[in-house]
């Protein structure tokens, strides 16, 4: 799904309008119908519900959502916001339609006095029309105060395409006064917005509402965002053959472990195998090999001479289809040694995490070794420590693309919303994972399961978005199980057949 920036989608609702020959208050009552369906199902005909709304076409989405509600006998009282002088045209329709039968709960807000005085209920749903993509400044005068007061009020608060106050292609960290939605209701295409960790507090989830823009036009509008989701994921899965055997999918190289944290290489060990490849060997220390054993009988292990970290690579690694470096591997001068062995010979698919990533932005010029489309998988730290600190999350963004498409390698920056960043230039938002994941040997799973997909034959671009988004769905399928708290690593790969399953039959 494409991520399209709002000049963009500007344009795709104007090309919508003339392709389907129909007016702009036309789309505009679709896009209110379909904000209807959602909210009827939110909400009781008891609750109080304050719709804020401005006076351009976002506006106009609110006074028409309020129309239909009120129509349903749902207790809604609009307040106006009257910051210019002028609605925009369809904005002026609406409003007129509404006042026109509800003009007893329509309240005209020219004062934050005018507002305090008319929004006394106690903890009531607003829904945030005020404004739309459009804005490209940060709000003050009576728009920030009403936000303010929202903000403080409300018991819920539902935003119409995007939080008022919230820029949807650019930092808004210098923005005071922006809505808090509990969730937002957007139009057709997701906002870049929404993917940035800085904008969390605004934007606490998002739906995308499905108002039947023009195809042809989102097609034809150029963007290198997208949000990955399942049915994307679904298109990119291979199915196994009767007559494959254990080497049509591939034998798997990793490099992991240390004494100490010999927990790491187990977990992508059996992560790996899990993820389809045909043979696995672990490269590790003698305490994590007599572990794995029991752990994973289905692996095959090297033992290294030294007992205590990683100091040389098993011999003949080019007949390695993929290999994986870095889970619980330390940062001892020798295996920083193999490492860069490792990348300066290794031709095969590569894929680098945790204390490889460590060494990699200590030795920063190996970088210029990589194989081409090597996958590194770094948390916000690690990238940092790679590639510089940024100021925001827009920044980092562009740093993430620079340094991906420069060294020719795929950055899986993890996360809510994790980014994929690839060599072309094209970046992509998972749509799967939750906070479950945010616990110790979450990223040693990724490995393992990224691993199993080289192995088995997928390129390094599809192996890191099947990997990100399996990865994610599985703890996904663990939430519906059980509490946040308490997932494991462990439990997400126990998952790992139920997601592969899923996402296969949605073929």
């Amino acid at each position: 799904m494409k991520i399209l920036k709002a000049g963009q989608i500007k344009e795709v609702d104007e090309a919508s309008v003339k392709l389907q020959h129909i007016q702009s208050i036309d789309l505009m009552e679709r896009a209110a119908h379909c904000c209807e369906k959602k909210l009827i199902k939110e909400f009781t005909i008891s609750e109080k519900i304050y719709v804020v709304c401005g006076k351009g076409n976002n506006g106009g989405d609110g006074l028409a959502i309020a129309r239909l509600l009120a129509g349903k006998g749902f207790n809604v009282k609009v307040f106006v916001i009257h910051y210019s002088e002028k609605f925009s045209e369809d904005a002026q329709v609406n409003y007129d339609l509404f006042k026109a039968k509800h003009a007893d709960v329509c309240v005209d807000v020219y004062s934050i006095n005018n507002f305090l005085e008319n929004s006394k209920d106690e903890k009531p749903v607003v829904i945030d029309a005020l404004f739309g993509t459009g804005l490209n400044r940060p709000l003050a005068g009576l728009t920030a105060e009403v936000i303010d007061h929202v903000n403080v009020i409300a018991g819920k608060i539902i935003s119409i395409d995007i939080p008022s106050g919230l820029f949807a292609d650019e930092t808004s960290v210098n923005n005071k006064s922006i809505i808090k939605a509990s969730l937002v209701l957007t139009f057709q295409l997701p906002k870049l917005a929404f993917f940035m960790p800085e904008n969390e507090r605004y934007v606490n989830d998002f739906l995308i509402l499905d108002i039947e823009l023009s195809a042809e036009s989102i097609t034809e509008q150029k963007t290198t965002y997208y949000f990955l989701k399942r049915k994307d994921v679904s298109g990119l899965l291979k199915k196994r053959n009767n007559f494959d055997h254990k080497g049509t999918f591939g034998h798997a190289l990793l490099v992991a472990g240390s004494k100490g944290k010999g927990g790491a290489a187990i977990i992508a060990a059996n992560a790996c195998l899990r993820s389809g490849a045909g043979m696995l060997t672990v490269h590790s220390v003698n305490n994590v090999i007599t572990a794995l054993t029991p752990a994973l009988p289905e692996a095959m292990s090297s033992a290294d001479e030294n007992n205590d970290h990683v100091s040389l690579l098993p011999t003949d690694i080019e007949k390695y289809e993929a290999l994986a470096f870095g889970p619980g591997i330390g940062m001892h001068e020798d295996s920083q040694a193999v490492l860069k062995n490792l990348v300066q010979n290794y031709t095969g698919k590569l894929i680098i995490d945790a204390d490889g990533l460590n060494i990699l932005s200590e030795n920063k010029t190996w970088l210029s070794f990589l194989v081409p489309s090597a996958i590194l998988s770094p948390h916000v730290k690690e990238f940092e420590r790679l590639a510089g600190k940024s100021s925001n999350d827009f920044e980092r963004l562009e740093t993430l693309k620079a340094f991906s498409i420069k060294h020719g390698c795929i950055i899986i920056l993890k996360g809510a919303y994790t980014t994929i960043a690839m060599p072309d230039g094209n970046v992509f938002f998972n749509s799967s994972g939750n906070a479950g994941l945010a616990k110790a040997g979450s990223g040693d799973g990724l490995t393992g399961i990224i691993l199993g997909l080289l192995a088995r034959g997928y390129n390094a671009p599809k192996a890191a978005l099947i990997g990100a988004f399996i990865h994610g769905y599985a703890a996904d399928l663990c939430a519906k199980k059980m509490s946040l708290e308490s997932i494991l690593i462990t439990d997400v790969i126990e998952q790992l057949p139920r997601a592969f399953s899923k996402v296969e039959d949605s073929q």
